[in-house]
C-alpha cells in the first residue's frame, strides 16, 4: 500500500482489512504535558502557581540548548531534536510513558499478552480523530505500522521479528510475532508506534498532521511554533494557547534568555548553570533524573591491565563511588550497575562492591609489585575533582596512575574508540544502553559468556514480569564481573520562572 493510500482504491478497500508484514525519552518529548491543567502536581515537592491560570491565547516560551530538527518528518529525520518536539505533542503513539517512564495508555487504552509472548491484542480509545478532523482507527494504525517497517523509518527494527498485524475492528488491532519481543511496548511508546493519519498526503518535512494536543503552527531554523488543538480528542486539552520552542546554541545564551524574561522555562541545564541560577530572583530551580549514567569505564582489551577480573574487582573496591556520589553535584544517587532508576531491570546494586580498602588490598596481594603497570585515566575536564580522588584512592594501592584531563567529553569518547585507555570517566545517556556489555567489540572490550546468556535469557521473556527480572539478573552479573564501576545516576535540572508548575522534571 502507498503512503496516499486515498488515490489508491485497491489500498481503500484494503484499509479494514487484515495486513500481513515482515525509539529520550528527550527533554521535551513530554512538554506537552508542562501545559496541560493539573498534571503531575503531586510530584512536585514545591507546588507553585499553576498554569491552569493561563488563559487560552496565553503563549509559554521554552528555551532549548541545542539544535532545532532540519525538518519535521519524525518518520526519517536522525537525531533527537524532532522526537523531543513533536512526539507526544503532535504526535501520539500506540503506548505511551509517564513522567517515571512506566508504560501507561496512548492511542490503545489497555492491552492483553498472549502467555506465550507471541500475541499482543490492542483495544482502542473511542471516538480519536486526527488534528485535521480525519477519524483515526484501527485501520491507521495498521497502516502506520506497515509503512514504518517497509520504509524502514527510525526505529523500526525495535519491533523485533513481526509476523502479521490485523485489525478485526475498527477499535482493535493485533500483533502477531515469530518470537517473543519483551520491548514491544516500549517500542510502540516511541518513533515506531506513531499513528499517522493514512489520508493525509502533506508534505512531512514541513507540516505535521498528528492526533496531539497541539499542532505545529510554524517552524525555522531557530524556533517551532505550537499551536494548542482545540479539537483534540482526549478529554484534558492543552491549558495553554501556544508553546514556542527556541533553541539556543549554546548554555550560556539560554540562560541568558532566561534572565531576561524572553523564556520562561530553560532545559537542559548544566549542575554549574542549575546553582548559579538558584540565586536569581524569580526563578525556581528544579531537577529530576534521566537516563545519563556516569561511570568508570574499565578497558578489558587483552593489553589492558583490567583484562584481569581480580584487577577490576580489586578497583572498585579502592573507589568509594558512594562518597563520590553525595559530593557530585548532579548526581541523583550511587549506582553500582549499568541499568538506572528509570530504566527496565533497575535494581539498587551499590552493595556489591562498597568501599573496602582491606578488601582492594587483599585482592593486590595476588600481583607482584610491578606486575600492574602504572594505570591511564582519561577524564573530562569538568569532571576533574572525581579524577583526581579516583586517582588518589588507586594510589593507595601501590599502582601509579597517570591522570590525563582533557577538554571534552567528546575528546574522551574519541580515546575509548580508539582503545588507548585504561579507564576513563564517562556518561552512558541512552535507555537501554546497559546490552552493549553483551559486545566484546565495544569500546569496553568485555566479554563473558554468562553476561551473555544472561541478556539473552532476558530478550527471551514472555511477558513484562520475567522481563524484569532476567533483566536484574543480567545487570547483576554484569555488575559482579565488574565490566565498568557504575558511580551514580545524574540529575537533570530545569529552571523556570516563578510560577510555573507541571513541568516534567524526568528527562
Amino acid at each position: 500500500m502507498d503512503e496516499q493510500g486515498q488515490n489508491n482504491p485497491k489500498a481503500q478497500a484494503m484499509k479494514a482489512e487484515a495486513t500481513r508484514w515482515l525509539v529520550f525519552f528527550g527533554v521535551a518529548a513530554v512538554l506537552a504535558v508542562v501545559m496541560w491543567l493539573g498534571w503531575s502536581l503531586v510530584n512536585l515537592r514545591n507546588p507553585i502557581t499553576s498554569l491552569s491560570s493561563l488563559t487560552s491565547e496565553s503563549t509559554m516560551s521554552v528555551g532549548i540548548a541545542g539544535d532545532a530538527p532540519k525538518n519535521l518528518d519524525i518518520r526519517t529525520e536522525q537525531g533527537d531534536e524532532v522526537e523531543q518536539a513533536l512526539l507526544g505533542n503532535v504526535y501520539e503513539t500506540l503506548v505511551s510513558r509517564s513522567d517515571t517512564n512506566k508504560l501507561q495508555p496512548g492511542i490503545a487504552r489497555s492491552w492483553q499478552a498472549s502467555d506465550d509472548g507471541l500475541t499482543y491484542t490492542f483495544t482502542l480509545q473511542s471516538n480519536m480523530t486526527f488534528s485535521n478532523g480525519d477519524k483515526l482507527d484501527a485501520s491507521d494504525v495498521v497502516w502506520s505500522l506497515q509503512n514504518t517497517v517497509n520504509n524502514q523509518y527510525v526505529d523500526a527494527d525495535q519491533l523485533g521479528d513481526l509476523k502479521e498485524i490485523t485489525n478485526p475492528d475498527e477499535n482493535t488491532v493485533v500483533i502477531t510475532l515469530n518470537q517473543p519481543n519483551p520491548r514491544l511496548l516500549r517500542a510502540l511508546s516511541g518513533r515506531a508506534g506513531i499513528v499517522y493519519d493514512e489520508q493525509n498526503d502533506a508534505n512531512y518535512k514541513n507540516t505535521a498532521v498528528g492526533s496531539g494536543p497541539f499542532t505545529v503552527k510554524s517552524s525555522s531554523s531557530s524556533q517551532i511554533v505550537l499551536q494548542r488543538n482545540d479539537a483534540y480528542w482526549g478529554s484534558t486539552k492543552a491549558a495553554c494557547g501556544q508553546i514556542v520552542l527556541y533553541y539556543y546554541s549554546s548554555e550560556s545564551s539560554m540562560v541568558n534568555a532566561l534572565k531576561s524574561g524572553k523564556i520562561s522555562m530553560a532545559v537542559p541545564l548544566s549542575a554549574s548553570s542549575a546553582e548559579a541560577l538558584q540565586k536569581q530572583s524569580g526563578i525556581t530551580v528544579d531537577n529530576g533524573v534521566g537516563f545519563d549514567k556516569v561511570l568508570l569505564a574499565f578497558n578489558s582489551a587483552n593489553e589492558s591491565p583490567f583484562s584481569d577480573e581480580q584487577i577490576r574487582k580489586m578497583t572498585r573496591f579502592a573507589i568509594d563511588a558512594a562518597s563520590i556520589a553525595k559530593d557530585a553535584k548532579d548526581a541523583y544517587a550511587a549506582l553500582g550497575g549499568p541499568i538506572g532508576p528509570l530504566e527496565d531491570g533497575y535494581e539498587d546494586l551499590t552493595g556489591l562492591f562498597p568501599y573496602d580498602l582491606q578488601q582492594a588490598r587483599q585482592l593486590r596481594s595476588y600481583f607482584g609489585a610491578n606486575y600492574i603497570a602504572t594505570i591511564d585515566l582519561l577524564v573530562p575536564k569538568e569532571y576533574e575533582q572525581i579524577g583526581n580522588t579516583v586517582k588518589s584512592q588507586i594510589e593507595q594501592l601501590n599502582i601509579g596512575v597517570d591522570l590525563e584531563v582533557l577538554d571534552t567529553a567528546a575528546e574522551v569518547t574519541e580515546r575509548m574508540n580508539a582503545g588507548t585507555y585504561n579507564i576513563a570517566l564517562t556518561t552512558m545517556s541512552d535507555e537501554g544502553d546497559a546490552s552493549v556489555f553483551t559486545n566484546g567489540q565495544s569500546v569496553f572490550h568485555f566479554e563473558n559468556g554468562d553476561v551473555q546468556q544472561a541478556y539473552a535469557n532476558a530478550s527471551a521473556a514472555t511477558n513484562d514480569t520475567d522481563y524484569q527480572a532476567r533483566m536484574r539478573d543480567y545487570a547483576r552479573t554484569v555488575s559482579e564481573n565488574a565490566a565498568s564501576d557504575w558511580l551514580y545516576a545524574r540529575k537533570t535540572f530545569i529552571a523556570v520562572e516563578d510560577g510555573v508548575q507541571g513541568y516534567p522534571k524526568n528527562m
